[in-house]
């Protein structure tokens, strides 16, 4: 039974679920934007990352902490799928809670600041869970073909 659930965790969507909770983690090492020059606000240490706002905080750690939950759910896949479903749209609500409190401090950004690699992160999580999800639907449609044959 243990052997089972160690081989479980090797399928390839619980491999893309780990590199979509290491992407949205690797938001704590870059950040969004680097500012030109020192201004106030988001942007007093030149840098706008996530510890700049509890929001985005909370939207990282709850989006990386599901994403890595997820990949022990493998023996109830329609839990996996809204699983996988709840953290594309926490990824997303980062992207747009990201965008939106940068402009809203610095309404010029992009002339005051360079887009970082944190920007590009919560994309690349979501193209993780999307290639999971993907994985998870042909578990479920194997496993069904596998119950019409008994």
């Amino acid at each position: 039974m243990c052997l089972k659930k160690i081989l479980m965790i090797q399928r390839i969507q619980s491999l893309f679920l780990l590199l979509a909770s290491v992407a949205t983690f690797l938001e704590f090492v870059f950040p969004f934007f680097k500012g030109k020059q020192s201004t106030t606000g988001f942007f007093a240490d030149s840098s706008y990352s996530i510890m700049d706002h509890p929001a985005l905080m909370v939207l990282t750690v709850a989006a990386g902490a599901i994403a890595l939950l997820t990949i022990f759910l493998f023996n109830n896949r329609s839990l996996q799928q809204k699983m996988v479903y709840l953290t594309i749209l926490l990824s997303i609500a980062l992207l747009a809670v990201t965008i939106f409190l940068g402009f809203q401090d610095t309404p010029n950004l992009l002339q005051n600041a360079s887009v970082f690699v944190g920007t590009f992160l919560p994309v690349v999580a979501i193209i993780f869970l999307g290639m999971s999800l993907r994985g998870i639907n042909k578990d479920d449609k194997l496993v069904r073909s596998m119950d019409r044959l008994r």
